[in-house]
């Protein structure tokens, strides 16, 4: 019950900021009777939102596939390439400058070379997400599995304990905090992947439709769009946070917590 009851106090602030300033657009709106494709209304944003009939949420079952899948494997990739940097010295001097350098390739130059060599389906949108995706869980989880005590594991060799058992057994779940920071960093470029993706080139997705009713001036719909492309990206980051907390109870009585955790 305490624990509904921080989560609780936690939210309040944040819902009635939002609340008031949707309160104050809708008024807004009203007052100064902007045309709906200047500036459309919250509750016919909210509508176009719950309208059942829409094409609306088909768009954003393609959106959110691309924007899962692509997370999944960028988040292994990266920790895949984390582990193995930490383990081979060869590996952390030939692949990681570059990873670095690879990183500061803009990525919407890298959208429409993807929409030349798989076509316009979910494939070129899940890359380009694990490519944003992959690079900060690999900084973090480097950071973390390197951040040891030198003497804690001179201790494990003294003992006999091999490079795995070393990795598997103290390391990985030291590094978990260090993990979960990049994930989360991960979780909210994702869904941006996902939308870069479809505008350089898409037959679906909420980046399809934000592009397509800007163009036809449905104001409303784009609006729309852009509300659920933050949901998405909202909701899975305070996902990636609840795993942690769950995986983690310990961080919350010795640790501060993370201001957006």
């Amino acid at each position: 019950m305490s624990r509904l009851v921080r989560v609780w106090a936690a939210a309040v602030p944040p819902l009635a900021v939002v609340l008031a300033l949707l309160a104050a657009w809708e008024a807004a709106s009203i007052v100064s009777r902007f045309p709906t494709y200047v500036l459309p209304r919250p509750s016919q944003i909210a509508r176009e939102l719950l309208h059942p009939g829409s094409l609306f949420w088909t768009h954003t079952w393609i959106t959110l596939q691309e924007t899962l899948i692509g997370f999944v494997i960028g988040s292994l990739v990266g920790l895949t390439l984390a582990i193995a940097i930490v383990l081979s010295p060869l590996i952390r001097r030939s692949i990681y400058p570059l990873i670095v350098l690879f990183q500061t390739v803009p990525k919407i130059v890298l959208a429409p070379i993807f929409i030349i060599w798989f076509g316009y389906g979910l494939l070129p949108k899940e890359m380009l997400v694990v490519v944003l995706a992959f690079f900060p869980v690999t900084v973090d989880a480097i950071h973390g599995l390197t951040s040891m005590d030198p003497t804690l594991v001179d201790l494990l060799h003294s003992v006999s304990a091999s490079r795995w058992e070393i990795l598997w057994k103290i390391q990985l779940p030291h590094s978990t905090p260090h993990i979960f920071s990049g994930l989360k960093v991960a979780s909210t470029l994702s869904v941006i992947g996902a939308i870069v993706g479809e505008w350089a080139g898409a037959n679906g997705g909420l980046g399809f439709l934000i592009l397509s009713s800007s163009a036809q001036l449905e104001t409303v719909r784009m609006f729309s769009g852009v509300v659920a492309v933050s949901i998405i990206g909202l909701l899975l980051f305070y996902a990636v946070s609840r795993l942690e907390d769950w995986l983690l109870p310990w961080r919350e009585k010795v640790e501060v917590r993370h201001p957006l955790g």
